[in-house]
Formats: structure tokens, C-alpha cells, sequence
């Protein structure tokens, strides 16, 4: 069976033949058929018929890189990936998507995760420090734990239609700083991906955080069909939301973050810019700003690598 012949190979085969060995020496010296060296002379031999080692390897690199599934990729393209990346801190499909929408650079995420695999962790600017580490493993309590939200409704009574599929559908969610301490209110629209955050400076306090809800909410001046929410007793007072934005907040099963999976996906990517156990008491109100301002300008495969400040636009 034909096999690939080596570089090594390649440079005995021409050392060989310069010294006017015969080929069926050469056949025993590299362990091949006689055929393969006639082909390997045929197909990389110069335009004068003289075989060189370095133009043979030349020559098949070449000749590898044009075929299907092989071809080479831009040096240009990989130098824009990697810029994108450490202005963005996108992920390498949200990239190759965009690129490939925005700028017709073509170039799979595949790709984007070998080119980040084959570089030194320890590089002075790894590459690998600009991306985030995925979603969160979800934490799972004792199931039947009591919920201590005043008339909470349950996500069983919400909208059919809430799906996402049509504007105004929101989820929120807290994250909380080291040891516990601190807070951020999160928002997301199901639809656009469009996402709001606040620091709360009176951390989980229920009534506060839905006046800032409503305040967040109302400012954006953007449709408010439906809200849906874990069962942390930040949002207890709930009906102050409801209330104010005439519309229904419902509450996901315990233990059922799936149910909100927008929300739990954004709290992901906003832990890229702040992660776990970080002191919320450096956090300033202008830097949460940058980090909106980022994953709001951020394409998402959901809406074909659109920005969901674009979509929200449309």
C-alpha cells in the first residue's frame, strides 16, 4: 500500500541520486517500492529533471495545501482572529461567525481552537487569557427545600408564548462578589440577547433591587411582556416589578436553571470580566458600563452572529 513518503525520505532520495546509486538500492535504503520513487522523481524533480530534497518537500507542502480540507489559511486571517480576540474576548464560533458575516473571512472554530492549542501557555501575551472558561456547573441543593417568596408564581403559569421568540421576554438573576458579599443585578432579553447590569449597593435587599429592576427596565423604554427568575429571595418583593412594568414575573422550578438558560449564559460571560471571588468593592459603576457596552456589541450565533445592539435597532 502507497504511504507518504517523509522529509527525511525525501532528502536520502536526493543525497542517493546524486551519488548515482541505482534505484533499486535506494528501494532497500528507505524501505519503499520501486514505483514510489518513480512517482516521488516525476512529480517533484525540477524543470530541468534534477530531484533536490528541499524542492521536493517544497513542492508537496504546496501541493498539500491546496487540496480539499487542507487548504492553508491566510496568515492574514489568523492575525485578525487573534486581534479580534484580544479586543473582544469573543468566543472562537462567535469570531468565525462574525468575521465570516461581516468581513467574508472564512475560517472554522475548529481552526481557532487548534491555532489556540499549538501556543505556549507561557507566552508574554497568551492568547488563552483573553477567553472566558464556558458556563458554570450548576449547583444543586437538597430537593423540597422551602421557598420563603410571598406569592410567588410559577413558571408553569407563565405565557405559552414566552419562548423568546418574540421581543420582551426578560430573565434576571444576581451574581454575588467574594464570600458572599456584594451584588450585581443582571438582565437579559431572551429575543436580542440585549443584557442590563447594575451593582447593587445595598447587595441582595429585596425592595431595592426591584426599584432598580423597574428603573433599568423602564430606561431602556423596550417592550416588557414577561420576566422570569430563580427563587432567591433577593426577588421577594417581586410584585413591586410586576407592578410597575404591568407585566408577570414568574419563577423557575427549584433547581432548574435550564429554565432560564439566557440569564445563566450571560452570568457566564460576565464572569469573564469578573470572576469568582472577586471583591465587588473594586468594582466601579464605569466599569460595569465597559462590560455592557462589550457584551452588547458581542455577535451571537442565536441571531446568525448579529449584535444584539443591532438587533434591538431593527
Amino acid at each position: 500500500m502507497y504511504k507518504q513518503l517523509t522529509s527525511e525520505q525525501r532528502y536520502t532520495i536526493s543525497v542517493l541520486l546524486q551519488k548515482k546509486c541505482s534505484l533499486s538500492f535506494i528501494v532497500e535504503t528507505i524501505d519503499v517500492c520501486v514505483s514510489t520513487i518513480s512517482r516521488e522523481k516525476r512529480r517533484n524533480s525540477n524543470s530541468k529533471g534534477v530531484y533536490e530534497g528541499r524542492l521536493a518537500v517544497l513542492k508537496t507542502s504546496r501541493r498539500k495545501a491546496k487540496t480539499p480540507g487542507n487548504r492553508s489559511i491566510s496568515p492574514h486571517v489568523r492575525s485578525r482572529v487573534f486581534e479580534v480576540i484580544r479586543k473582544e474576548q469573543w468566543s472562537p464560533e462567535e469570531v468565525a461567525g462574525w468575521l465570516r458575516k461581516e468581513e467574508n473571512l472564512s475560517v472554522s472554530k475548529s481552526s481557532i481552537y487548534n491555532w489556540i492549542a499549538t501556543g505556549s501557555p507561557h507566552q508574554k501575551d497568551n492568547i488563552r487569557r483573553h477567553l472566558g472558561h464556558g458556563g458554570r456547573k450548576a449547583r444543586h441543593s437538597p430537593s423540597g427545600a422551602k421557598i420563603s417568596i410571598p406569592n410567588r408564581i410559577s413558571i408553569d403559569l407563565r405565557p405559552v408564548n414566552a419562548d423568546g421568540q418574540t421581543p420582551g421576554d426578560w430573565e434576571i438573576d444576581t451574581i454575588l462578589g467574594k464570600e458572599g458579599k456584594g451584588a450585581i443585578v443582571t438582565l437579559v432579553e431572551k429575543k436580542s440577547c440585549f443584557m442590563l447590569m447594575e451593582k447593587l449597593d445595598a447587595g441582595k435587599q429585596a425592595i431595592p433591587l426591584a426599584h432598580t429592576v423597574v428603573r433599568l427596565l423602564k430606561g431602556t423604554k423596550m417592550t416588557v411582556r414577561t420576566i422570569t427568575t430563580d427563587n432567591g429571595t433577593e426577588l421577594a418583593a417581586h410584585e413591586i416589578i410586576a407592578r410597575e412594568l404591568n407585566t408577570s414575573v414568574n419563577f423557575a422550578h427549584p433547581y432548574s436553571p435550564w429554565e432560564k438558560g439566557a440569564i445563566e449564559n450571560m452570568n457566564g460571560l460576565v464572569r469573564q470580566y469578573i470572576p469568582e471571588k472577586t471583591d465587588f468593592k473594586g468594582i466601579s459603576s464605569g466599569y460595569i458600563k465597559q462590560i455592557i457596552q462589550k457584551l452588547n456589541n458581542r455577535p451571537r450565533k442565536k441571531n446568525d452572529f448579529s449584535k444584539p445592539i443591532d438587533v434591538i435597532k431593527q
